[in-house]
């Protein structure tokens, strides 16, 4: 038995060992016969796979390291550039993130990253040649590289990230490229795993981003060119599942978004979410390409290149052979649903807080009618086309009435036609305020403007156009055929009372905007204010003392308006000697607002009288 003090020295060890032990149902083989030992997952497990991703740096390799690295995988990244490397540094625990400094050229380095490693990414790609790297060299000539790497120390996986429209008979070099590239690599390597992704968006991309720019000003093909944009966190969970399942070796996928796009459609999402308006110019792909060929060589930062012009007017074309997001059970998301949160800080300070444009749009989307809705809708539409095919009806009738009357007027020596008008060809239209008078209320209100009326009276009906129609028909009427016919005139802002010859357009909001004849030539007005507010009753009463003959107390006045606007009115219309009557018009429809009339004259006829208390 061991003494006591050497027993507790071995307590930890001891524990150790036992915590070790695994077993066999925890060794996992991979394709090539290599073990790996089977862990639950989590950024700090300790076993499963290394994998080395070539381009981490760029917009697609963090997603792809940050998901094998929360999954215990040790992450191998070769890098260029010490300082584009370092967000990298934490998306995983301490020691899975491991980083080796290589160069393309360099055989014995790109050896050096994948020795250790059972999977292993290529995402090296450039956008425009370089004077050190032309698209040749990092395509393909660095493809191979890495390719024959992964053969000779026989790599379990190789996932090579092509793009899309790779052919190398293509006219574009960075397609003609990545499609020599894609050949070469399956040479090497038949095993590899190709992925075509379209054009991605995502925080780093060269899509939202350059649209989003003040800077991209000049296109050359009015920014035509159509794809399928794809969220770069997609792509990322793609090719962790690419790499989980060893069915997709020597596969190719095109992985793209779920709706076409024109580079222009995209534009116009971007500049409704940032809330401006980008120029973009077309220059001729003649002028453009070889004048951006010219900047590409003599500027070292990126301002565009000759083949980026050419790629404009190349649309997106699928191979149908290859496989989809579909077959890894993935739902691509839609670039309008991002837009918001990749931009927001294009917006001004004023816009900043604003929601996302697409927000209302949803909404609206959720709207569904149930069956009884949709069938009371239809009904609606049907009772509105009715109504319209009668006032069309109407209205030819009128013309033709209006071009007898004159022509049997001339025969006779004078004189207008005999036949009468109805409402019912006008629906009320609630948002022009429009409330019509009962045929009892308007008759009576026209009657008390036409009593007294001479041949060179002018009646004004502003805003109530029941009442015109009721004082067309008492002036047409057989009883009024020997008595004098005023002359009329209607102020309305609803244009289908444009059937009449009498009709003037009338807004409110610019009350003074009538024809110069009108000035101070009317001697009986009826006015209803559209909208119980101060500021229409106002401009109203504007209109009514403009059109007034002077002096203003001789003009026969009635408004009808709300109750509650009777201090209001009493105000304004204080020159005219306006009072409150006894008498309360009547809607057709009926009016939850209790309905004064307001006159500056008691009628022969004791249609109405001074409301008890307003007749001082």
């Amino acid at each position: 038995m061991a003494p006591l003090p050497i027993a507790v020295r071995s307590t930890p060890k001891i524990a150790r060992t036992v915590l070790q032990k695994r077993a066999i149902s925890d060794v996992a083989i991979t394709r090539t016969g290599k073990p790996i030992i089977r862990v639950q997952g989590g950024r700090s497990a300790l076993g499963g796979h290394t994998a080395t991703v070539f381009g981490a740096t760029g917009a697609l390799g963090r997603y792809i390291v940050s998901r094998l690295a929360r999954q215990g995988c040790t992450v191998v990244i070769p890098y260029r550039e010490e300082m584009t490397k370092r967000h990298l540094k934490v998306t995983g625990d301490l020691g899975k993130i491991v980083f080796i400094e290589y160069d393309l050229r360099n055989t014995e380095s790109i050896e050096e990253s994948v020795r250790h490693s059972d999977v292993v990414f290529n995402l090296v790609g450039r956008n425009y040649p370089t004077k050190n790297f032309s698209f040749e060299d990092v395509h393909v000539e660095g493809a191979e590289r890495i390719a024959e790497a992964v053969a000779k120390y026989d790599v379990d996986r190789f996932i090579h990230v092509s793009s899309y429209n790779a052919d190398p008979e293509s006219v574009s070099e960075f397609y003609a490229t990545k499609g020599r590239g894609e050949k070469a690599v399956r040479s090497i390597f038949p095993e590899t795993t190709i992925v075509r992704p379209a054009p991605m968006f995502g925080f780093e991309d060269n899509l939202l981003l350059r649209l989003a720019s003040a800077l991209n000003v000049f296109t050359s093909n009015n920014m035509q060119e159509r794809y399928w944009p794809v969220h770069v966190i997609d792509v990322g969970h793609a090719l962790e599942k690419i790499f989980y399942d060893d069915n997709t070796a020597s596969q190719t996928f095109e992985l793209y978004g779920p709706t076409n796009y024109s580079t222009a459609e995209i534009s116009e999402l971007v500049d409704k979410e940032i809330f401006k308006k980008r120029r973009h110019i077309n220059v001729p792909k003649a002028i453009m390409k070889p004048l951006s060929g010219v900047l590409n060589k003599a500027l070292w930062w990126p301002v565009g290149s000759a083949d980026e012009v050419e790629r404009e007017f190349h649309d997106q074309f699928i191979d149908e052979s290859a496989k989809t997001f579909k077959d890894l059970g993935i739902e691509p998301g839609e670039i309008k649903d991002y837009i918001y949160y990749y931009l927001q800080g294009f917006r001004s300070s004023a816009m900043y807080d604003l929601p996302p444009t697409t927000e209302k749009e949803k909404r609206e989307e959720k709207k569904v009618l149930s069956s009884s809705a949709l069938d009371a809708l239809k009904e609606f539409y049907a009772e509105r086309d009715g109504r319209a095919e009668q006032f069309a009806k109407l209205q030819a009738e009128a013309e033709k009435k209006h071009a007898d009357a004159d022509g049997a007027a001339s025969a006779a020596g004078g004189g207008e036609p005999s036949w009468s008008i109805s409402m019912e060809a006008f629906t009320e239209d609630w948002n022009e305020s429009q409330f019509w008078y009962s045929d009892e209320t308007a008759t009576l209100l026209a009657k008390q403007l036409l009593e007294g009326a001479t041949a060179e009276s002018t009646i004004a009906v502003v805003s109530a156009p029941s009442v015109f129609v009721a004082l067309k028909n008492l002036v047409n009427s057989p009883d009024a055929k020997d008595k004098p016919k005023p002359k009329m005139v209607l102020l309305e802002h609803d244009n289908r009372f444009g059937v009449f010859p009498e009709f003037v357009f009338y807004d409110f909001a610019q009350p003074l905007k009538l024809p110069g004849h009108l000035k101070g030539s009317v001697d009986r007005i009826i006015c209803d204010p559209p909208f119980l507010s101060e500021d229409c009753q106002t401009k109203a009463a504007l209109t009514v003392r403009w059109m007034s003959k002077t002096p203003v107390e001789n003009t026969k006045l009635i408004v009808c308006t709300g109750e509650r606007m009777e201090t209001l009115v009493n105000k304004v219309y204080k020159a005219f000697g306006l009072k409150t009557t006894s008498y309360e018009p009547v809607h057709a429809r009926g009016l939850s607002n209790e309905f004064y009339c307001y006159a500056n004259f008691t009628p022969g006829d004791g249609a109405w009288k001074w409301r008890a208390g307003k007749d001082s």
